[in-house]
């Protein structure tokens, strides 16, 4: 009988912790999947795209050009809390003979940024900040940096945190959130609880992307 009543309450804390993960799975991917919910309506031609439990990825068009915004979790660091970032690229031709990676604050786990890789350091110019990293594979092809003092607000801003340059395009790696201390702590999980992203933030970020795209385009036209 002992023995009976010991199994019964085992399967009854099992279903009980089954329950809990189900309704947790839930409310996880309802949480994610209404991060465009508010800003969406910003792009032209708007698609989200989403699979599993995955932060969705929204793409578009804005002010002629095509974007995709891809939300990446960061949990590498040791000693360090889960970051939420927001990849925001806009795919257009620009004079850029070799690619440019700015990269804030190098931690040495920043995956989503070729910084690392590339092999050749560049002086950075007075206005930015102290915490950057310039870098190119070829520096005699890519922009000079003299050049690009117009992104040192940019990169003066705390959710900064790389700005890539190539000829296909721009891309503004941004933070949304950080994660909850006692899920990682306890658990190792990436808990960011309910993000959206605000229409008047997102289209800030789209207009300086697009800014740093039209200075830099094939064919533009120096004023007189």
């Amino acid at each position: 009988m002992t023995t009976t009543l010991v199994v019964l309450a085992a399967l009854a804390a099992i279903g009980v912790l089954a329950r809990l993960q189900l309704s947790h799975v839930r409310r996880e991917r309802r949480e994610r999947g209404s991060l465009f919910d508010d800003a969406g309506h910003l792009l032209d031609a708007a698609r989200v795209h989403r699979e599993g439990l995955g932060y969705p990825v929204l793409t578009g068009t804005y002010r002629g050009h095509p974007v995709r915004l891809e939300p990446v979790v960061e949990a590498l660091a040791l000693r360090k809390l889960p970051v939420l970032w927001l990849l925001v690229t806009q795919h257009r031709e620009l004079d850029v003979g070799a690619p440019l990676d700015i990269l804030t604050r190098p931690s040495g786990t920043e995956f989503f940024s070729p910084n690392a890789g590339f092999a050749h350091e560049l002086e950075r110019p007075a206005g930015f900040p102290s915490h950057v990293r310039i870098a190119s594979p070829d520096p005699a092809a890519a922009p000079a940096p003299g050049a690009l003092e117009f992104l040192a607000p940019l990169l003066h801003d705390p959710r900064t945190k790389d700005v890539l340059l190539t000829a296909g395009g721009v891309r503004v790696v941004r933070r949304l959130a950080e994660g909850a201390q006692g899920p990682y702590r306890t658990a190792r999980r990436a808990d960011f609880g309910p993000v959206q992203i605000r229409p008047d933030g997102l289209r800030e970020l789209l207009d300086t992307v697009s800014g740093i795209g039209d200075l830099l385009a094939v064919g533009r036209v120096e004023p007189t």
